[in-house]
């Protein structure tokens, strides 16, 4: 009898426990195992006004154009996750290579695209706003500041203008402190 009864809670804490655990992951797309994770938080103002707290992350890169200039590109993706939602702002942010790696601290300013993004120098950005609007919204002015920009970690904030298709505008002001993506 006692054998039956090890063999059974044996079974149950080995087998049984771990899928439990296992399934009950989260279905965002957020990933939450990482205990270091970046931070965001928003104010976003227009024909809805509401806040966003989410998860930021970053990867930096040098890409080479045609004519053999390097240009350091910083990648920033905030991501928000709610209940039925999810929310999403990236910006690239992209500097003449100077001597040092990676895109300094500084205030970068929004540039008009009227052209294809080769060459390009400046910053664009995008929101995906779920419950907003089914149209995306891009960048049209405003600024990003780096206050520090560390191998593993970028800080910061921004003032930004973003408006969609229809011509519908958000105001997007708040800070941000964003880990590198492993």
């Amino acid at each position: 009898m006692i054998q039956i009864l090890g063999k059974s809670l044996k079974m149950f804490c080995f087998g049984v426990i771990p899928f439990i655990l296992v399934s009950g992951g989260s279905k965002c797309d957020v990933n939450n195992s990482i205990i270091e994770i970046g931070t965001c938080s928003f104010n976003v103002d227009g024909s809805l006004s509401f806040h966003i707290d989410g998860a930021a992350i970053f990867t930096s890169s040098i890409e080479e154009d045609k004519d053999g200039n390097k240009i350091d590109k910083l990648l920033l993706n905030f991501t928000t996750c709610g209940v039925d939602q999810i929310q999403k702002f990236e910006f690239v942010i992209a500097n003449n290579k100077k001597k040092q790696h990676g895109v300094p601290a500084g205030v970068y300013k929004i540039k008009k695209l009227d052209h294809l993004i080769n060459n390009f120098r400046g910053v664009y950005g995008f929101a995906d706003l779920a419950g907003v609007s089914e149209l995306p919204y891009f960048v049209k002015s405003g600024d990003i500041t780096i206050t520090e920009n560390y191998t593993d970690n970028v800080g910061g904030k921004l003032e930004v203008q973003l408006e969609n298709a229809n011509g519908e505008s958000l105001k997007v002001k708040g800070s941000f402190s964003a880990d590198l993506k492993i």
